[in-house]
């Protein structure tokens, strides 16, 4: 409303439904404007037909208003999932509401319940815990860009105990292991190890959780998928000979993570079975 004078009159009051009410009012200028006020308004200003009103309780209406729509705002977001203080925060900030009315929503979520940053950070986490995707370094990052303190981590992180941070990175790194059946198993540890740091796990839960896992090299027999691989390529590239082919299916095998040693001596006994067919 554009506060132009100190002459406001209000022409109607209509209630709609229960402590609802719309109010119109006359500006100096004799526009008139439309207002949704709550009960609680209604009675704090008497806003009953022919009342005048003077620019300071226009202004403080308007701030009443604001409120009532910040308020409202708020509640329909926390109707529909969790949030933080600061998220709450930055949600009424850009909607451009003054800095007063957003503490003063922030502060009756807060002493209603609804807005409750140390329930929110251990509900997270246990959630997290039960989920078994992220590590606490991951868990601690996002906490952090939700506004929460580094005092209430620390505070609720000790449930993530570090046995089940490695059930959970263990479980992880045998995914890798099954999305990576034509790697080695020099190059299969390496995708764990990126993995696993970017899903937010420290490097000594990472070590535990590659000695709970089988790689096929911790077996004294040949490595199947190598011997695939190298049954694949020597075909593949049988139009060159001897020390040339070897080169070929060598080096593209090393560049996926198996040992010279292993390529060396399964590619010997391939050569031999499949020159004597």
């Amino acid at each position: 409303m554009n506060i132009t004078s100190s002459s406001y009159k209000v022409l109607k009051l209509t209630h709609l439904k229960a402590q609802d009410y719309e109010v119109a009012i006359q500006t100096p200028n004799q526009h008139v404007v439309l207002l949704p006020v709550h009960e609680e308004l209604v009675l704090k200003f008497r806003l009953v037909e022919g009342k005048e009103l003077d620019e300071c309780q226009i202004t403080e209406l308007n701030g009443k208003l604001d409120l009532g729509r910040a308020y409202q705002y708020a509640l329909n977001l926390l109707s529909r999932k969790s949030y933080t203080t600061a998220q709450i925060y930055e949600k009424l900030e850009a909607k451009e509401y003054e800095i007063e009315i957003i503490q003063e929503v922030l502060k009756r979520l807060v002493d209603v319940g609804l807005l409750n940053d140390e329930q929110y950070t251990s509900s997270y986490i246990n959630h997290q815990v039960i989920m078994g995707k992220k590590g606490p370094n991951k868990v601690k990052q996002e906490l952090l860009q939700k506004g929460i303190s580094d005092r209430l981590i620390n505070q609720y992180m000790p449930v993530y105990e570090e046995e089940i941070q490695i059930e959970h990175a263990t479980k992880l790194a045998n995914q890798v292991i099954r999305m990576n059946t034509k790697y080695g198993p020099h190059f299969i540890k390496q995708k764990i190890c990126q993995h696993l740091m970017t899903k937010g796990f420290n490097r000594s839960v990472i070590d535990k959780a590659i000695e709970n896992i089988k790689l096929v090299e911790d077996s004294e027999e040949e490595n199947p998928i190598l011997v695939k691989e190298i049954e694949k390529l020597y075909r593949k590239h049988h139009r060159l000979m001897g020390y040339e082919k070897k080169t070929k299916v060598v080096q593209s095998l090393m560049r996926k993570g198996f040992s010279y040693d292993d390529i060396s001596t399964v590619y010997e006994r391939i050569c031999e079975e499949l020159e004597d067919e």
